[in-house]
Order: C-alpha cells, then sequence, then structure tokens
C-alpha cells in the first residue's frame, strides 16, 4: 500500500503478518499441500463398491437396525481397491461406511467411499453420501424423495447442484454402481468438474515453479516496488528506497505481473500508472471523501490496473476495456456446508447433514465471502484452466467512518498436479504463504478476484541488493 500513514492504516495484526512474511521468505514450502489426499481419478474411474453393497444388503446395509449395529468391522478387496466397511454412529443415526484404502488407512472421506445414513429409531435409509474427492466437504448426497430420490452434489464446500431428480427409489440407488448415477443425471450435472485433465495446467505449474525460484532473492519492505526501470521505489512518493529496499504486497504482485509481461511486451510496467485511483469505476459518494485519507480501493484499483496491463499486452484490441473487464463476477453456487457440530474427524465426514448456508454474490464494493474461496477456485480452476488470479483481500474497519478499505492482495494459482490432486499455490508479500492461511485469517472478510493471463515463460525484474 502506499506510504503515507502505512502502518496507522493498518491493523496490528496485519502489519505483524506483513513483518512476519517479508523476514520469513519462502524456504520451505516445496509446493502448496493438496486441498484433500493425494491423488484423485476422473469421476468415472471412482473406485466401485457396487459388489460389497450387494453382498452385505441383508447382513449388513439393509439388515434390521439391531443386527446392523452389531455388524463387526471388516476389510474386503475387490478388482478397485481394498476396502472397510463399518459401522458409524451419531445422534439419533447410525452409518454404513464403505471406505477404500488411501495413504496406509481407510479415511471415510476417500474418493469413490459410500456412507448410508439410516435412522436409530427405525433403521429407515435417510441419506447416502458418495465421496467425489478425496476432501471432506465433496460428495454427492443422494436422499429419498417419495418413491424416488434427489441428489445434491457439492465441491469444497460448494453446493454446486441441489435437488437433481434420479429415477431411482432408495434402495435402488444403495443397489446401483455409481456409473449408473451418473448416466441417469449426465442432462442435469456437469460431471467434468470432477475430472480434470492435469496436462492442461503444466503451464501454471511452470509459472509457480517460477515464480518459486525467484523468491530468494526478494525481501519486504513497506510500500515497496521496483519501477520500470529497475529502480526500488515507494509507491507512495516514487521516491527511491534505501538500504534493505524491497516489495509489499502490491510490489510483490507487481514483480509477478511484470515477469509474466516482459517476455511479451520486452518492458516492466511504471509504478505511477498503476497507482492512479479509478473513482469513476468503484465506491460511492460516501467514501470519495476518504479517498486521501484512507485511500480504501488502493488495493482493488491496483489489481485492476496490473489486469488491465497484462490483458492488453496479450490482446492488444482489448485496451480500450473497462477495468472491471477482468473481475471474476460468475456465481457458479449460492449455498455452502454450513458449520459441522459434530466433534472429529470421521463424526463429520460421516455425517450427512442437510446443514447449508445461503452464500451472497459477488458484491459490487466488496466480492466473494472467504468461505467460499476454495470452491471458487476449484470450478475457476476447472473452468478457467492456466488461469491465475489476483485476490484483493479486504474488511470494515473496526472504528468510525467504518470504511471497507482494500489493504493486501495476494496471488493465487489454482491447478490440478499431474496426480489428479487439486492445489492452489499463494503467495504473499514475497514470500509463498497458503490458501488456508488467506482463508483462516480473522483480518479479511471479502475479496474481489481479477484474472490474470498467464505465460510459461517468466522474466521479472532483480530486486536491487542491499548497498
Amino acid at each position: 500500500m502506499p506510504a503515507s500513514s502505512f502502518v496507522s492504516r493498518r491493523s496490528i495484526a496485519v502489519a505483524a503478518l506483513a513483518a512476519l512474511l517479508g523476514c520469513a521468505g519462502a524456504a520451505g514450502f516445496a509446493q502448496p499441500a493438496s486441498l484433500g489426499l493425494s491423488g484423485d481419478l476422473p469421476v468415472e474411474r471412482l473406485p466401485e463398491n457396487q459388489d460389497l453393497r450387494l453382498e452385505l444388503w441383508e447382513r449388513f446395509l439393509a439388515a434390521p437396525r439391531d443386527r446392523a449395529l452389531a455388524f463387526p468391522a471388516e476389510e474386503r478387496r475387490n478388482p478397485w481397491s481394498e476396502w472397510r466397511i463399518s459401522l458409524e454412529r451419531s445422534e439419533g443415526a447410525f452409518y454404513a461406511a464403505f471406505s477404500p484404502r488411501r495413504d496406509g488407512g481407510y479415511p471415510l472421506f476417500g474418493q469413490g467411499s459410500w456412507i448410508v445414513k439410516r435412522s436409530l429409531a427405525d433403521g429407515s435409509f435417510m441419506q447416502a453420501k458418495i465421496y467425489l474427492r478425496s476432501e471432506q466437504d465433496s460428495f454427492a448426497r443422494i436422499y429419498p424423495q417419495g418413491e424416488r430420490t434427489r441428489m445434491d452434489v457439492v465441491a469444497y464446500g460448494a453446493v454446486l447442484y441441489r435437488n437433481v431428480n434420479l429415477p431411482l427409489s432408495m434402495e435402488q440407488v444403495l443397489r446401483s454402481p455409481f456409473s449408473k448415477i451418473l448416466s441417469l443425471s449426465a442432462d442435469q450435472v456437469d460431471w467434468g468438474l470432477f475430472s480434470p485433465d492435469p496436462a492442461l495446467y503444466a503451464e501454471t505449474r511452470s509459472l509457480v515453479a517460477s515464480i518459486r525460484a525467484g523468491l530468494p532473492g526478494l525481501r519486504y519492505a513497506d510500500d515497496g516496488a521496483i519501477d520500470a526501470d529497475g529502480r526500488a521505489v515507494y509507491i507512495a512518493t516514487l521516491l527511491p528506497q534505501g538500504a534493505e529496499a524491497g516489495l509489499n504486497c502490491s510490489g510483490f504482485v507487481k514483480w509477478i505481473a511484470d515477469g509474466v509481461l516482459y517476455p511479451i511486451a520486452g518492458s516492466y510496467l511504471e509504478v505511477d500508472a498503476l497507482r492512479r485511483r479509478m473513482v469513476d469505476w468503484r465506491g460511492s459518494s460516501f467514501t470519495l471523501k476518504f479517498e486521501e485519507s484512507h485511500d480504501p480501493f488502493f488495493g482493488l484499483d491496483w489489481s485492476r490496473a496490473l489486469a488491465r496491463e497484462l490483458w492488453s499486452a496479450f490482446y492488444p484490441s482489448r485496451r480500450d476495456e473497462s477495468p472491471l473487464a477482468h473481475d471474476v463476477d460468475e456465481a457458479p453456487f449460492t449455498l455452502i456446508v454450513g458449520p459441522n457440530a459434530a466433534a472429529g474427524t470421521r463424526a463429520r465426514a460421516a455425517d450427512a447433514g442437510q446443514n447449508y448456508l445461503p452464500y451472497p454474490v459477488n458484491f459490487e464494493d466488496a466480492g466473494y465471502d472467504l468461505r467460499g474461496l476454495t470452491a471458487m477456485l476449484y470450478v475457476l480452476a476447472l473452468r478457467e484452466p492456466g488461469r491465475w488470479y489476483l485476490a484483493a483481500l479486504n474488511a470494515r474497519m473496526v472504528n468510525p467512518p467504518r470504511l471497507r478499505r482494500y489493504f493486501h492482495i495476494a496471488a493465487l494459482f489454482p491447478y490440478f498436479d499431474t496426480d489428479g490432486s487439486f492445489r492452489v499455490a499463494a503467495f504473499e508479500s514475497a514470500a509463498e504463504t497458503s490458501l488456508g492461511r488467506i482463508v483462516g485469517s480473522p483480518s479479511y472478510e471479502f475479496t474481489k478476484l481479477i484474472r490474470m493471463p498467464s505465460s510459461a515463460r517468466f522474466m521479472p525484474p532483480f530486486l536491487p541488493a542491499p548497498f
């Protein structure tokens, strides 16, 4: 952010974080952790357990309640995997779990796992949960609806499809292979959202590796950036930095953008052009009077300016487009999975409750609620392979005038690894961090996502060495 009143214009927590990131660097981040267990298959190749469900139908899956409750856990093998068949319990319900072997164990949320929920009162079928990815909040949930069934499809906590009609009774669902459910719902559900092609993300993986390789030569510094001529300057004044010059969050995402731009344009971006306020494109008459004193939209304006310059370099005909042209404005889901009160990983995975919360649309001057950010990036990665995103993070000030301020920017790179794992590389303030750090931070409430073009070639400017 600009240098004037820098520390006073940020919370103590955010300032402390920035200092930490500036000192810590990115040593220890070989690659971002998989968002779930490593290595998932396309949805058409989920491990199948229909033969086991049929074999154990009378003895366990559809057995009278008391008999089912006495079922001892078993391990079986079929052509697709090794399986653990077990009984799980919660208040008012019990569960028949068919869990494939993954990473030396049998997690309930392994891809292909089936968890069938039954009433503890009378043993009736209540729901079935089929894990589409090896992640606790990515599943198809099927429940009775008269003589038929309905299905919800959830990815990383976002309800992508709700109340999909299936022309099967609950008993027919539980006796069917998953391929039949796919076939019957193909006209209503885009199952391609669970079948990524890792080859489409080779360029993103290469770019992430190049950024990571350049991190050891960077340092954090308040209000720091590298200008078009290679000088380390302060964003607010354009004056040269002194010894220990470095980059803040804004200067760092410019460094990334410059590295993508240079092989295309042969030049780097000017700080002065990027820092200009876009007062005609955001805000209101109320926020206008705080432009000089609080600069509430700096992070958003800066992000949009970077996107404008990169897209116009890649596609010169887009030069005159609105600066909002590259904002993510889709609403791929309107519900998210709510908090789960059940304690423990196994209890949470087994629970198939319909605890959904409304997910707000992309607010004009706020963006997306961070609770849906992982799911947003997952859907974007599937639908727009090769893109990366600037996350302009914001929150409302605690004290009057209670402005919403964009005070931090992160660069996010969603992609699928060669083994099918979904990953998001997160870079902030001259370091690699994690998506979990951003989503879990109490300092942010919403984020605007800005699309950025990608390239396998990366030639960033050098940060001048300390005097």
